[in-house]
């Protein structure tokens, strides 16, 4: 925590202005026509890296040991998996009823 003993919050302002930064280029991602999966992928990765700085920044497991934030991974993983699992048959089947 000495690292940042002159300004205590420089380390939640740089984190937020990252998330601005990253989540402004993601909605801009929209406006250019790249292919569908490329765009897919690169939504999921930035929204990776989101999710990794809010919490190692704001959750503070960044001082946690690694264990802890590791268990964490994995509750967002399978919660991940799970909702994966149940969404993907619903949303081929409004796909399907879906007149085009």
């Amino acid at each position: 925590m000495s690292e940042n003993a002159s300004n205590p919050y420089k380390i939640y302002t740089t984190t937020w202005i990252a998330l601005l930064i990253i989540t402004v280029a993601m909605l801009a991602a929209e406006k250019f026509h790249m292919p569908r999966w490329f765009l897919v992928l690169f939504l999921l990765a930035f929204m990776m890296v989101k999710a990794i700085m809010i919490g190692g920044n704001f959750m503070h497991l960044r001082y946690e040991h690694s264990r802890i934030a590791f268990m964490v991974f994995v509750g967002i993983l399978v919660t991940s998996l799970i909702l994966f699992a149940f969404l993907t048959p619903e949303a081929a089947s409004v796909l399907a009823k879906t007149p085009r």
